[in-house]
């Protein structure tokens, strides 16, 4: 667990035993203290496990007398009604912590599988499946982790990171040239990447050679133009991107393309239908 996502962790899980007042659970005060149970985690649908190392962090958080046993790793496929893991400790810590763990394993592992979806259609190792920034705020970190164990790839963690000019810089700026060549003459540090949404566009922004063309909410017949266009002249990676669902994808996993950015494996990701069961009382 690398720094930024454990710095992430911490200020969400600062507001997750805030928001549910887990040390003040009335009813497992009362009926519970001095209780050991032992508990297992299962998927009741088909996915990805996503979450792992969280979840015993979370654990020794909250009580480090609580005690988890996996038995499928990290990035695993999970098949439905399998168990993940066996959980062992104080009754009235495992009950008052299930909401929380659920969450977020639900929520990482939905992203997990959703992604893991996308890059099993592809089928093509040298085109990658890239996230967004349409992400939960406080949560990037880990939802972007989340697409990494499903077998994506991540883009711009941040507006810092890297140069993407969009359809809102060209408006603003007059077209693509006049974008290009600003960037060019202040000397632009970074590689930059440039959002075109049709032909004309395209041909503007090859002139100056930008290290990746994103090919926008283009139709499929349009795609196939811009690719000849792109790989005659330029060294450009491409990357397309707007409206990707399963069907779309399946019809350009052959296309000399270098990227496909979905939105949706972060902001439509379901959560993934899972539980934790009481076995009983030690």
């Amino acid at each position: 667990m690398n720094a930024a996502l454990r710095k992430s962790i911490d200020e969400i899980l600062k507001l997750a035993f805030k928001e549910d007042s887990t040390k003040k659970d009335i009813t497992s005060s009362l009926l519970l203290t001095n209780t050991r149970i032992s508990a297992v985690i299962k998927f009741k649908e088909k996915g990805i496990l996503c979450g792992k190392n969280l979840i015993n962090y979370i654990f020794s958080k909250f009580d480090k007398k609580i005690i988890i046993k996996w038995t499928k790793n990290e990035g695993e496929e999970i098949s439905k009604n399998e168990i993940v893991c066996k959980i062992f400790g104080p009754g009235n810590s495992i009950v008052s912590i299930e909401r929380i763990i659920l969450n977020f394993l639900q929520r990482l592992s939905g992203i997990a599988s959703l992604t893991n979806k996308f890059v099993k259609i592809i089928e093509n190792k040298k085109i990658k499946i890239l996230d967004t920034r349409k992400t939960i705020p406080g949560w990037r970190a880990l939802e972007k982790y989340a697409v990494k164990t499903g077998g994506g790839t991540n883009h711009r963690n941040s507006l810092s990171d890297a140069i993407l000019v969009k359809d809102t810089h060209i408006k603003i700026n007059g077209s693509v040239s006049l974008v290009m060549e600003k960037l060019i003459k202040k000397r632009a540090a970074k590689e930059i990447e440039i959002e075109v949404s049709n032909v004309k566009e395209l041909k503007e922004a090859i002139k100056f050679s930008p290290g990746t063309i994103m090919l926008d909410n283009f139709l499929l017949k349009e795609i196939k133009k811009c690719i000849k266009i792109i790989r005659s002249s330029s060294k450009s990676k491409i990357e397309i991107s707007g409206n990707i669902d399963e069907s779309r994808l399946r019809k350009m996993k052959n296309y000399d393309i270098d990227y496909v950015s979905i939105g949706k494996i972060t902001h439509s990701a379901k959560f993934l239908d899972i539980s934790m069961t009481i076995l009983k009382k030690d």
